[in-house]
């Protein structure tokens, strides 16, 4: 009876001490992932309290929290153009999108599924696509849009983003058609489906999805904050600007605006973190399932 009452507590010692030991663990956790949050978070709400503040409240308190004069944002909406420059930049980033999600999943399927003679070199060539960063690339992009006669316009920034390869939806879709089973196909194909744009619409791109939405994310981010190309390519025309470089010109000629530009930034910025805020569910399925091989 003793040994058994022994061995009882020593059990319940020890379950104790697990215990312990994981509710200071859980707590270690929690204030570290709390610090981190506080050091991710607060160069946002700092960007956000200057946006509503004069430059008098700035220079006074400029880490005060205030939301004393929100007419900085109809300022730079109006006065810094940035109507225009929002609308340049989601007509460019938009088409973009667009493109690279079509491509994407068109390319997937012709190379997954149909698997035509030489699949295999075009898409090694796509994937080659992924290693040219555009400062690698922007001399000879910028002289063909030279000899297009498109430089200092909108189509300078539309021509090279809708019609750039999709290495990345390549790399993915590749991996992720070849996981649907052939059954949905051959069914199709009995039912009278044509090989191309019924199976590849009605079954494959919609099943694509989720990956596909990992590729509309990262190329809006790429495209929504792109600041090189646009600079090299529109000098003089402030209607064909994007919010990147509308924002860095308006600091240019407004350098003491904190409030005023830091609505600009909000502005610039918004669009990105509701994105990613809405879709986060779809980008982490679209990254689990893009990157096995069935």
């Amino acid at each position: 009876m003793v040994s058994i009452r022994a061995k009882f507590n020593a059990i319940y010692r020890r379950q104790g001490k697990i215990a312990v030991g994981k509710i200071v663990s859980s707590v270690v956790l929690f204030l570290l992932m709390a610090f981190v949050t506080v050091v991710v978070l607060y160069p946002m709400l700092f960007v956000v309290s200057t946006s509503f503040k004069t430059y008098a409240e700035f220079i006074k308190d400029p880490f005060g929290f205030s939301l004393a004069h929100p007419q900085n944002y109809a300022r730079a909406w109006v006065e810094g153009h940035f109507s225009t420059y929002f609308f340049n930049s989601v007509l460019v980033t938009g088409l973009t999108v667009v493109s690279k999600v079509v491509m994407s999943g068109i390319v997937a399927y012709c190379i997954g599924v149909l698997q035509f003679r030489g699949h295999k070199a075009v898409m090694a060539v796509m994937l080659s696509t992924m290693f040219f960063t555009g400062e690698i690339t922007g001399i000879p992009t910028f002289l063909m849009m030279r000899e297009l006669g498109t430089l200092d316009s909108i189509w300078a920034l539309l021509l090279p983003g809708i019609l750039s390869p999709a290495g990345l939806g390549a790399l993915l879709g590749v991996g992720y058609v070849k996981k649907i089973p052939k059954e949905l196909h051959e069914a199709a194909l009995i039912d009278g489906a044509g090989v191309f744009f019924s199976i590849f619409w009605h079954i494959d791109f919609r099943l694509m999805l989720p990956m596909l939405t990992l590729v509309a994310i990262q190329t809006f981010t790429a495209s929504w904050s792109d600041f090189f190309w646009p600079l090299i390519t529109i000098t003089t025309n402030d209607a064909a600007r994007t919010l990147p470089l509308g924002l860095i010109n308006f600091q240019s000629q407004n350098n003491a605006e904190y409030g005023v530009l830091s609505a600009g930034l909000v502005i610039l910025t918004v669009p990105v973190v509701a994105l990613y805020a809405g879709l986060s569910k779809y980008f982490i399925e679209g990254v689990a399932a893009g990157a096995v091989k069935g």
